[in-house]
Parts: structure tokens; C-alpha cells; sequence
């Protein structure tokens, strides 16, 4: 295990939006700068007449090694697809031969495999990893469009706010196989209650418990985290390696 972390940590990078207020994780996907991340990280959801669209940061950073870099979208924020397999390819100008991850096959991955989340969660600036094993594999209606099924990773490996777009390795083989991303909707339901009584007067009129649902809201959770197959974002036209097959 350390083993695949001294090979896996300089290719995971934190992704920093400040003019939308957000922080999550990415990993570098190439040599020559392309990270992967959430969608969700580097956009902000909006609500318009019933309709959700989504307004993108221009000032997003990504931080390799310690070291802040400008990065640029290079996914088509046109595209419906990153919004609902909830990824986003970005750009760093400028970095050479970097580390980076090599992706898995995702078609190989089964119940009991031993995984690897990597990510930076809410006030870390270190590195955080977790590990666990899969406890299925399923496809599921995206969160943005339940049309749409995404192939879904599920795991017991703890994963937080923070860590939305860091990569999920399998422990085997050391190569990634899908992005850590959004809660499971279990938890979001407690979410919504948590949210509910937080506003609620009752709550206010006892000392402490805002301060506990503020805490609970932020740090605990129930349910089972996932990540995103990677192969959602590999039939992105952006992704390096179409790329360089087109050359």
C-alpha cells in the first residue's frame, strides 16, 4: 500500500475555484498537464424557471505539488455529458513530464475489490487516503438527469466533502478506475432534514444544537460513497489519449 501511494500521490492535485467558492480534488491524466475533476467543482449550479444550468468558474487553480497553477476547462461546458457524469477535463500550459495516473479497466472491477480514495477534503491541505473494497457495481440515474445511467462504482471507503474529484485506484493494480464524486442520495435525504431543522425554531431556542446540526451537516455522514466510472470521462473528446490517437 505504501508502495502505490509514494507511485500515486504527486499525480493527485488539489482544484481551488475562488470566484465560485469551491474546493475539491483532480488528478493528472497525462505528462503534459490534463487533470480530471467533478464537474460540480469547477461549476455553479443554478436554478432558472425550473431549469438547472450551470455557470463555470474562471479563476480555477489547480495545485501540483504544492504549487498553484493557472488551469482552463477544456471540456465543452456546452456538452450535456459532463453534467451528467458529473466530470470536467481542465488544462495546465506549461507542466512537463509530470506524474501522472494511468486508468484502468473499469469492466474489470468486481464486489471485493480492495480500493484507494485519494483527495483533499474540507480544511486539509494534506493529502488524505482511505481505503476499503467494492461493494458493488451498478448503474444509476445521474443526479442531474435521471434519463441518463451512469456506471457506478460503490464503495466503503470514506470519502468527504473535499474529496469530490479525486481519483478511486484499484488497489491491485495501482491504476485509477473512477472519480470520487456527489454523496449517494441516502445521505443527501438526511442532508435535506439536518437543513430542514437547522432553520427551524425549535432548534434555535436550545443552546448548541444549530452549532451540532452546523457540525453534523459538514463532517458526518451516512450511506455508501461511489465514484463515477472512468469510463465516462474517456469517451470525452478532450481526454489526451483520443488526443493523441488523432495525430
Amino acid at each position: 500500500m505504501r508502495e502505490l501511494l509514494a507511485r500515486a500521490e504527486p499525480a493527485v492535485v488539489m482544484v481551488v475555484c475562488r470566484d465560485i467558492n469551491t474546493k475539491g480534488s483532480g488528478f493528472l491524466v497525462s505528462p503534459d498537464g490534463y487533470i480530471v475533476t467533478n464537474n460540480h467543482v469547477v461549476a455553479e449550479p443554478t436554478l432558472q424557471n425550473d431549469v438547472v444550468n450551470f455557470s463555470y468558474s474562471r479563476m480555477i487553480t489547480a495545485v501540483v505539488d504544492g504549487t498553484p497553477h493557472t488551469a482552463t476547462l477544456v471540456s465543452d461546458y456546452r456538452d450535456f455529458r459532463p453534467i451528467v457524469y458529473d466530470y470536467a477535463i481542465l488544462k495546465v500550459v506549461g507542466l512537463g513530464n509530470v506524474p501522472y495516473l494511468e486508468v484502468g479497466d473499469p469492466g474489470a472491477v468486481r464486489r471485493g475489490d480492495g480500493v484507494v480514495c485519494l483527495g483533499f477534503p474540507l480544511d486539509f491541505d494534506s493529502l488524505i487516503a482511505t481505503n476499503g473494497i467494492v461493494s458493488a457495481v451498478i448503474s444509476r440515474a445521474s443526479h442531474v438527469n435521471s434519463l441518463h445511467q451512469m456506471r457506478t462504482i460503490v464503495s466503503n471507503a470514506l470519502i468527504q466533502f473535499g474529496n469530490s474529484g479525486g481519483p478511486m485506484l484499484h488497489a491491485e493494480s495501482g491504476k485509477v478506475i473512477g472519480i470520487n464524486t456527489l454523496s449517494h442520495e441516502l445521505r443527501d435525504v438526511l442532508a435535506r432534514r439536518l437543513s430542514t431543522w437547522y432553520d427551524h425554531p425549535d432548534v434555535a431556542a436550545v443552546p448548541g444544537l444549530r452549532d451540532l446540526i452546523r457540525y453534523s451537516l459538514k463532517y458526518t455522514y451516512v450511506g455508501l460513497n461511489h465514484a463515477v466510472s472512468i469510463e465516462h470521462v474517456r469517451d470525452d473528446a478532450a481526454w489526451p489519449a483520443r488526443r493523441e490517437d488523432a495525430l
